[in-house]
């Protein structure tokens, strides 16, 4: 049966999923499900000011529920899954309980150590009938929540379905780049967040600009490196959701990796970081693939560096910052 977008449900009640709704909304009556009553009622009670991270007033078309709160129409709702990348199993697993051919927008951006591959790729895992449509490039959730302007890129190999859900969430805030290259695209957001790391380890180690220029300049050329490996044109590798991506992670202070690269340069374990952050880090996931790419001799000096302070292998940061700097 043919698909209509007649409802929208977020899975996910984070900062994402709230800034999406309250642009959404707009668009087309849309539903925030949360991992159970309390939160919803916290949420709904608290519009004005929802949580310890979103401060944005929600409007009040939108409802938040304990997910699976309210029955459903397959056929007539986009689900956008709004989790953090190693909740993206989970979600999916439980909605395939309830739905055997979803619509499905993915905006987490993040890779899946463990079946090694992205979000998009893990989704048709558990749901093989899904419909998988993928939302990423340089999108601050607190920039969004705020009404700034940016673009982002939707991709899917569907070509009916893509141009189904642009055209229902066609609003004057996130302009949307078409591709029908979901993979490549969930590939380079992935690998930005270790770019970032590395920022927020100059930055709290008082480096300057200078030697952040430097740092992301290296990003951008290791990204592109990854990218020719697995056959990623170019265009995308130094597009929106590549260089694009990468850059605002590296700048904004909202960043969540670039927090956790500050935070470990200020003497912080990983796990302390972590904590300290209170968000998922989307960057460490590439961890087993950036190694596999190491020993097969892909030029990603940067990447492998931040690795190993994530992985304990390698404790000056400073050290192993300069000798980056040193050997380009």
């Amino acid at each position: 049966m043919a698909k209509s977008i007649e409802k929208i449900i977020i899975i996910g009640s984070g900062n994402w999923g709230l800034a999406l709704a309250s642009v959404f909304s707009n668009c087309v009556p849309t539903k925030v499900w949360t991992i159970d009553s309390a939160m919803a009622e916290h949420i709904n009670s608290n519009r004005e000011n929802p949580g310890e991270f979103f401060k944005y007033p929600l409007p009040k078309s939108i409802i938040v529920e304990k997910k699976y709160g309210s029955s459903f129409d397959e056929n007539q709702t986009l689900f956008i899954f709004a989790v953090p990348s190693s909740q993206i199993g989970v979600v999916a697993k439980e909605l395939s309980e309830h739905s055997k051919s979803p619509l499905i927008l993915s905006v987490s951006k993040g890779f899946d150590a463990r079946h090694q591959c992205t979000m998009s790729q893990l989704i048709k895992h558990y749901i093989p009938k899904a419909v998988v449509i993928i939302l990423t490039g340089p999108t601050i959730a607190n920039e969004i929540a705020e009404g700034k302007l940016t673009r982002a890129v939707m991709a899917s190999d569907d070509l009916m379905y893509l141009a189904l859900v642009k055209e229902a969430l066609q609003n004057d805030q996130i302009f949307f780049e078409i591709s029908r290259n979901p993979i490549h695209h969930e590939v380079c957001a992935a690998l930005k967040g270790l770019v970032a790391i590395a920022i927020g380890m100059a930055d709290g180690l008082n480096l300057g600009a200078n030697i952040q220029g430097v740092l992301m300049s290296e990003g951008i050329r290791e990204l592109d490196a990854v990218s020719s490996f697995f056959g990623i044109n170019e265009n995308i590798a130094l597009g929106t959701s590549g260089a694009g991506d990468l850059i605002a992670t590296c700048i904004s202070q909202d960043s969540r990796n670039r927090k956790l690269g500050n935070a470990m340069a200020e003497g912080l374990s990983l796990e302390d970081a972590l904590k300290k952050v209170q968000m998922t880090v989307e960057g460490i996931a590439m961890s087993k693939t950036i190694e596999t790419l190491w020993s097969l001799d892909v030029s990603i000096p940067l990447f492998h560096m931040v690795n190993g302070i994530l992985l304990g292998r390698k404790k000056d940061i400073y050290a192993e910052i300069c000798t980056i700097i040193k050997s380009l």
